[in-house]
């Protein structure tokens, strides 16, 4: 083997994921003098570290080797964003990049047709300054768009899904200026959505209605990268509208009229509307502020653990609310990724190996999954079993 061959493609792939020797060094876990000598051609490097550097650096494994892979402009777009993200927000986006990737293959080796190609309901907006009234109008144009009225939507991640969008959780830091998420067009997929793993799952909520924002609005920019801190017009616009889309004020109002309930006071008030819009307590409580609807100063409000009460008052919590479990595979990938995926294992078009390698679990755990769907299909209707819950 050529080593420096190989260690020039090494730095090639980094430099094209704009890391830093020091930055993948540190994601790897190994020196920077380590990594300078893999690069260099004066070290071997192993087949697990290289596989972990095709991961990290979002490259095939094939480009360190043959040194060809093909740039596509929706790649090139993030590619260009991620210079002043942090170590962890780069590697997430080579994961992202890599699991797109995936789900081509896994649409080609399938024989699926692709998505057909998107088109929002609504024309760009080009301008930024809109006032509250004009975000309160778009939103309440696009739940007429998707004929909800003012239900709530409990499940935003399942909503963006049957709309079309493929939803991604992926680590992106836990800074605050890490990302919270971030949108883009693939030309054969149509909308992705990217969601930082790193932060609280109650924030996904808002997150994602946040990017469908950019979606509908902002679909002619190459790609939209998010961060909470972020001050710039385009984001307040898409921050407004999750907050009007999600809870919109009427639905609010109905809510504590329905219950006689002229102002919140308690916590467990928050904690029931939250449940039902589908929101997170902070996200609520902030709702409440705008429409005048707290009866006590919001400090008093704050001090509570809202995923404790909830389980207190006889919701169902998932264990990764507490935010000591990691999210489960079901949660990290769109439904049509585990679908393709079981398919493609069930039908023979990929072994049980290469889809256990791209959902990420072991191939007992993947052989199990499989079993419990073959079941589920055989079973009469009313006793299928819930392979996805």
């Amino acid at each position: 083997m050529d080593y420096g061959r190989l260690g020039l493609q090494l730095r090639r792939a980094r430099e094209y994921a704009r890391m830093t020797q020091l930055e993948a060094a540190t994601q790897l876990g190994i020196t920077g003098a380590a990594l300078s000598q893999y690069e260099s051609g004066k070290r071997r490097i192993d087949a697990l570290t290289l596989e972990r550097l095709s991961r990290l650096y979002g490259v095939p494994l094939a480009f360190f080797f043959h040194g060809k892979t093909i740039r596509h402009d929706w790649e090139e777009s993030l590619r260009a964003k991620t210079p002043t993200l942090s170590i962890q927000g780069k590697a997430g986006i080579g994961r992202l990049i890599e699991r797109v990737r995936d789900l081509e293959y896994l649409y080609r080796i399938t024989g699926t047709l692709s998505p057909s190609t998107f088109h929002s309901p609504f024309e760009p907006l080009h301008h930024e300054g809109f006032s509250e009234h004009d975000v309160v109008d778009w939103a309440e144009k696009a739940r007429r768009y998707f004929d909800v009225g003012h239900a709530p939507l409990p499940d935003v991640r399942s909503f963006l899904e049957r709309q079309g969008y493929h939803v991604f959780m992926v680590p992106l830091g836990q800074q605050p200026d890490d990302l919270s998420g971030l949108f883009f067009i693939h030309p054969q997929l149509g909308p992705i959505v990217a969601v930082n793993e790193d932060h609280h799952i109650a924030r996904r909520p808002f997150t994602l209605a946040h990017e469908l924002a950019h979606g509908l609005f902002h679909y002619d920019r190459p790609a939209i990268l998010c961060r909470s801190s972020d001050q710039d017009p385009l984001e307040r616009f898409a921050d407004r509208f999750a907050s009007h889309f999600l809870v919109p004020t009427e639905a609010l109002h109905e809510w504590l009229r329905d219950r006689r309930i002229q102002k919140v006071e308690r916590p467990e008030e928050v904690v029931h509307l939250a449940r039902y819009f589908g929101v997170s307590y902070l996200m609520m409580l902030r709702r409440l502020r705008e429409v005048r609807g707290l009866g006590v100063p919001e400090e008093r409000l704050r001090s509570v653990k809202p995923v404790a009460l909830a389980k207190s008052l006889g919701y169902p919590v998932a264990p990764y609310e507490f935010g000591d479990q990691p999210l489960p595979l079901e949660e990290r990938v769109p439904r049509i990724y585990l679908d393709l995926a079981y398919r493609g294992a069930l039908e023979g078009q990929i072994s049980v190996s290469r889809a256990a390698e791209l959902l990420g679990v072991s191939d007992i755990e993947l052989e199990e999954r499989l079993e419990q769907l073959a079941e589920a299909q055989a079973a009469p209707a009313t006793e299928a079993l819930e392979i996805y819950a």
